[in-house]
């Protein structure tokens, strides 16, 4: 992790160092396994046309490769590989900014991860704004120059893919290469530490290649939720698809205060929604990274259903269930295109979605192209998905057998103008070209089928996210907190805070009953607990006593008006994690049982918050499901997005309203948490 500062500019020309003409190892021997031996034997093996040379001061060649003493007397290049001890690279860094080389890729551990900032600030200041890609990390594999400047051994498909892999871990970067051949791949970046160069930097880059489709980040830190905004919004301009691993989906605890939002959504939380509001998948394992990169690259945006034929039953059934717990929708095909599959169909075969054709049609090219040119014809259909594993060890003609099977149901597809997906069930038994992973391909064509991310949207989550001046005053007891958000249009209870019993009676007298009283003071986060609230007050005489038992805890106490029982509902904005956010979803005792929230990027529009509502387990609560009264959703909405703005507007780091209680035609933030630091 770098010490640098996270809102510094970007000003790093990647260009040169992610495609190579030319290429210096510094550190250059033959000794077996060594990342400088890996490196020059890669280069040399993947076929690398540019000039490379090696930098050692005692030898006159490695492996065969022609050395320097020095990187003085190699002059500039594009990339400098750096393959030295961790106290040497800041003066190499230093003559090869000096020489105006493209950049440099530092192997070398021992930097801040090890607790040695200065030396990782050494490398950062000698860098002089030339990028540096590490410390910490395992390199750059480039496919299309053939520049794999990689410190394991690595062998590059023969043509580039179209997936670009961003990750802060080498490891991953090694399984990549090694999965399937590096099949599908484009440009795999390993940034390290990210000494001056962080992984929305280059993906910025990436999004901006002639060639990328999708690109797959494994992500240890959060980073700067400007640099990734800024990033995200350069892919949703040219539309390239993002699939994300981020490490430490576990609770971290509250980030602000006694808050229940921060240890209920996490920081992790705050991360999954700006990347879901870029379009973008979650995944939670390294398998379903690379597989859902690949099918996002071999998908197109349609906001269809989709369709799936296999010649399995079992298929069948699991890809329904599967699109069922996705929330992939599958198209009801309409009655021509059923009476079409009829006809196309052998007896016994069942015209429905998803279909099995039956292995009646097995190894049947023309009858298979035209079962799927049916479906895909459907006007409905926006995704066909064809699922064939095929298992090791096929003999010749039964090898044949399988790939005619497969093709003919791609042809029909292609006929119709689809893009079929060819998709395994099994890791270790999909075809070339397919994605392993039934659930890997319904995530991919669940985003496929959503809109558009707005680039427009992301600046200004970006604006909001680099906008923080902190307001530098205390923060608010509760009825200061809301005469606050009175001012901004949030509807909170009639109410007034009183030092002495006499004076909450006569306040309590003037609201009309019944009342509420509350202990104002900063210990009283959660009021509830501490016997510190007091509903259903109904005579003054109640009214005088309570007061009383609560002014010994506190110095006043707030007299409201009660409002009535509705459905209880959280909402939240805060300034935690990544990017300011807010948070929806049912309250009082259900916030933490269920965990059923929405999470949306400020600013958030009322409208934008509504669509998220939608998405809740819950969402049926809020509309009357099962005879219950619906609440007023515009009015949840709009004080949600008063909410947001309240936060954004005063410079606040939380505001809690938790419950707001909802009726037909009302929503009144009853409790009210501000965090001012």
């Amino acid at each position: 992790m770098s010490s640098a500062d996270p809102g510094r500019p970007k000003v790093h020309r990647l260009d040169r160092l992610l495609h190579p003409q030319s290429i210096a190892v510094v550190g250059a021997t033959d000794r077996p396994g060594s990342y400088a031996a890996n490196t020059i034997e890669n280069l040399q093996r993947a076929g690398f046309a540019g000039r490379l040379v090696g930098v050692h001061p005692n030898r006159a060649r490695a492996l065969g490769l022609p050395c320097q003493p020095s990187l003085a007397q190699v002059g500039t290049v594009d990339a400098v590989v750096i393959a030295t001890p961790a106290g040497t690279v800041a003066q190499v860094i230093a003559e090869a900014a000096a020489l105006e080389c493209g950049g440099c890729i530092v192997y070398a551990a021992g930097f801040a991860e090890a607790g040695r900032i200065d030396l990782q600030d050494a490398l950062a200041d000698a860098a002089a704004g030339m990028p540096i890609i590490g410390p910490n990390g395992n390199g750059v594999v480039a496919v299309g120059p053939r520049a794999p400047m990689w410190g394991d051994a690595v062998r590059l498909p023969s043509q580039p893919g179209s997936i670009g892999l961003i990750t802060q871990s080498g490891n991953v970067g090694v399984i990549a290469l090694g999965h399937r051949g590096a099949e599908g791949l484009h440009t795999v970046v390993s940034t390290g530490n990210c000494a001056n160069v962080d992984p929305p930097e280059v993906l910025e880059h990436l999004a901006r290649q002639p060639g990328i489709a999708a690109v797959a980040l494994y992500v240890e830190t959060d980073g700067d939720g400007r640099h990734w905004c800024q990033a995200l919004a350069a892919c949703a301009e040219v539309g390239v698809h993002l699939v994300v691993l981020k490490a430490g989906r576990s609770d971290r605890g509250a980030a602000v205060g006694q808050a229940h939002t921060a240890a209920i959504v996490g920081d992790h939380g705050v991360f999954a929604a700006m990347i879901t509001e870029a379009g973008g998948v979650m995944v939670e394992e390294t398998w379903q990274l690379l597989e859902t990169a690949r099918a996002l690259a071999a998908g197109r945006r349609d906001g269809r259903g989709a369709a799936i034929v296999t010649c399995s039953g079992a298929d069948a059934a699991i890809g329904a269930d599967l699109a069922a717990d996705l929330d992939v929708r599958l198209t009801d095909l309409g009655e021509h295109t059923l009476s079409r599959l009829r006809d196309a169909l052998p007896e016994g075969a069942t015209a429905a979605n998803p279909l099995d054709h039956t292995a009646m049609l097995w190894a049947d090219e023309p009858a298979l192209a035209q079962v799927t040119e049916v479906i895909a014809s459907d006007p409905l259909v926006g995704h066909l998905l064809y699922i064939q594993d095929e298992p090791e060890g096929l003999t010749a003609d039964a090898a044949q057998e399988w790939l005619i099977t497969r093709e003919g149901a791609l042809i029909g597809a292609r006929r119709a103008g689809q893009l079929p997906m060819l998709v395994a069930t099994t890791p270790g038994q999909a075809p070339a070209g397919a994605v392993a992973g039934l659930g890997n391909s319904l995530r991919a064509i669940r985003a496929l089928q959503q809109p558009a991310p707005d680039p427009q949207r992301l600046r200004q989550i970006c604006d909001a996210a680099g906008s923080f001046r902190p307001a530098g005053r205390p923060d608010l007891d509760e009825h200061r907190a809301k005469q606050l958000a009175a001012r901004h249009g949030i509807a909170v209870p009639d109410g007034d805070s009183a030092t002495n019993a006499n004076d909450a009676v006569r306040i309590a007298e003037g609201l009309g009953w019944p009342v509420v009283l509350k202990a104002l003071g900063p210990a009283f986060a959660h009021k509830s607990e501490m016997g510190a609230v007091v509903v259903g007050l109904d005579t003054s005489a109640q009214v005088h006593t309570v007061a009383e038992r609560l002014l010994r805890m506190a110095p006043q106490v707030l007299v409201e008006r009660q409002i009535p029982a509705g459905v209880e509902v959280l909402i939240a904005a805060r300034r935690a994690g990544v990017i300011p956010t807010l948070t929806v979803g049912l309250g009082g005792i259900w916030t933490e049982s269920l965990r059923d929230l929405a999470v949306v990027p400020l600013p958030a529009t009322s409208a934008r918050i509504r669509t998220a509502l939608a998405g809740l387990a819950a969402a049926p609560v809020l509309t009357g499901a099962r005879g219950q009264a619906s609440v007023d959703l515009e009015a949840l909405c709009l004080l949600a997005q008063r909410i947001g703005d309240l936060l954004l507007a005063e410079q606040l780091t939380l505001v809690e309203a938790n419950p707001v209680i909802l009726g037909p035609s009302s929503a009144v933030a009853v409790d009210l948490l501000i965090h001012s630091s």
